[in-house]
């Protein structure tokens, strides 16, 4: 039986996804939806995205909703790419009309500064009664790749042997492997989320010409550091480096031209965290690593074995938020 799937929302990311899954199963028609007037227009009118990949059409087999509401309660899975600042929010906004045991496939990389709680946790909270399965997709900075049908890994993360298999069979193609990981999700969208603040504090390195073998001294430290922040949240001590969300994201989001990178850059080159954020605001970039920096810094701050954490946030988070 065919599953009736939705996009959330068209992002370079979530364009980029949607392409792939239109192209890998063109007989399906996959919907999805966008808030922001200028990419909804865009797409409806030409297929093409209006800020990236200005080469790249949607296949035809992707159609765009404009009331989701109407929708939703036919919705079997929702592929949720929403940047991680609007997660809480957009699904507070649509869980009465979710179906009974959808699957919400979650490919954000977050932990929430106030809560410290991962989407996953998050989502916990906000649909606390109601049925859904939850899954976490890993993989590593893949937008430019998966447009140009690169070979790429990526772990998808459940508790559902069957959820699994229907998610992997509409991901898997000949560029994209996919690895199964039955298992509670958390520490996997830890790995996701700390890898940010150990790509920008590594290429802070960079930029003061630092070379290979200082930042692999730097990249250790904050292993060490990533490992001892999943411990104070309560989640496993041990890290997995078969992980996609860890090992291969941490090199693609390290050495590959991530924003990550390119904000560490700034920041070392600017010394002002204002200027390098509005930079990448005009840029239609959202860095996720500040506002997972200003929640890790927060519990760390007071522990002085988190000397590069500590470090960086005493130069760029100057105000330690309450959790």
């Amino acid at each position: 039986m065919q599953k009736n799937i939705l996009i959330l929302w068209l992002g370079a990311f979530g364009f980029v996804v949607a392409k792939h899954l239109g192209e890998n199963n063109p007989e399906t028609t996959i919907y999805a939806s966008e808030i922001n007037p200028e990419i909804y227009n865009s797409i409806t009118e030409t297929r093409k995205h209006p800020y990236f990949f200005e080469w790249v059409m949607l296949p035809d087999n992707i159609e765009l909703i404009a009331n989701v509401a109407d929708f939703l309660p036919e919705v079997d899975i929702i592929i949720s790419i929403i940047p991680c600042q609007f997660v809480w929010w957009a699904f507070q906004e649509i869980k009465d009309s979710l179906k009974d045991w959808v699957t919400i496939l979650n490919l954000s990389k977050w932990i929430d500064n106030q809560s410290m709680q991962t989407v996953s946790q998050k989502l916990e909270t906000v649909l606390e009664w109601q049925s859904y399965n939850y899954v976490y997709l890993a993989w590593g900075m893949i937008a430019q790749e998966l447009v140009n049908n690169n070979m790429l890994g990526a772990d998808i993360v459940c508790e559902d042997f069957d959820v699994w298999s229907q998610l992997q069979k509409l991901f898997l193609s000949d560029s994209l492997d996919i690895n199964l990981k039955i298992s509670d999700p958390k520490n996997t969208e830890l790995y996701a989320a700390l890898k940010n603040i150990i790509a920008l504090i590594l290429w802070y390195h960079e930029w003061k010409w630092e070379w290979a073998s200082s930042r692999w001294y730097y990249l250790s430290k904050l292993l060490g550091e990533m490992k001892e922040v999943i411990m104070l949240l309560g989640w496993s001590e041990s890290i997995d480096f078969s992980d996609y969300a860890l090992c291969g994201d941490i090199i693609a989001t390290c050495f590959g031209w991530s924003r990550n990178r390119l904000l560490g850059n700034m920041l070392w080159e600017w010394r002002d965290i204002s200027e390098a954020l509005w930079e990448l605001q005009a840029q239609n970039k959202i860095a996720e690593w500040y506002e997972t920096l200003k929640g890790v810094y927060s519990l760390t701050s007071w522990k002085a074995w988190f000397e590069e954490i500590n470090s960086f946030g005493k130069k760029y988070i100057p105000v330690i938020p309450s959790i």
